[in-house]
């Protein structure tokens, strides 16, 4: 007498448009904010010449750099999770990663804040890294998540480890950011200018390869 096989409980493939709404709106507001690492500066009231421009020069100027660049690296990225509309559909573990994922991305207000304020001390430095390199390691792991559970479309197959060997660029980007915290304090942030430069690179040879 065979026994019976229970039914397979059919895994739900839930509509992706949720996550992309709740990612771009995440985006949205920690490129917004981070315009608050931008200290407004209290100064004497009849300050002189050689204030204003240490000023400039000390504060006001590496603050903005340091926007830019948080600015940049998040601009990069969210031009960047078009590779997500290869995903034909989602589930709960995919939306985990995402939210966590979101998680990282909202905590960079916050890190680039403290590198405008301590950016001469090698914690702020540590800190602002492993915030990108937490970022590049769960984005690396969205994108093979989804392949290795057979969620993207068939046209995206063939770009999938090219897509994979440029997602490690964050992380690879971040260890070399903490090794040289601890070389010296000048600059160390100015390599993540690699990132955005990198992954537009990489787009314009997906396109020619498209076309070819």
């Amino acid at each position: 007498m065979t026994e019976e096989k229970e039914p397979s409980i059919p895994v739900p493939r839930i509509p992706k448009g949720r996550m992309e709404t709740l990612t771009d709106g995440i985006f949205a507001i920690a490129m917004t904010l981070l315009v608050l690492s931008l200290e407004v500066p209290t100064l004497p009231s009849n300050p002189t010449p050689t204030i204003i421009n240490d000023y400039i020069f000390n504060l006001l100027l590496p603050q903005i750099g340091i926007y830019i660049i948080s600015f940049a690296i998040l601009g990069g990225f969210w031009l960047n999770h078009y590779v997500f509309y290869g995903i034909k559909h989602v589930d709960n573990s995919l939306q985990w990663l995402n939210i966590f994922w979101l998680m990282s991305i909202a905590i960079v207000p916050f890190s680039t804040s403290l590198m405008s304020t301590y950016g001469q001390y090698q914690f702020a430095e540590i800190i602002f890294a492993l915030n990108m390199l937490v970022i590049g390691i769960l984005y690396y792991s969205l994108f093979n998540y989804a392949l290795n559970h057979e969620m993207l479309y068939e046209q995206v197959l063939p770009y999938a480890n090219m897509i994979k060997r440029s997602n490690l660029l964050m992380p690879v980007i971040s260890l070399i950011a903490i090794l040289i915290s601890f070389i010296t304090s000048v600059g160390t942030i100015l390599i993540f200018l690699l990132v955005p430069v990198l992954l537009n690179i990489r787009n314009m040879a997906n396109k020619k390869k498209q076309t070819e």
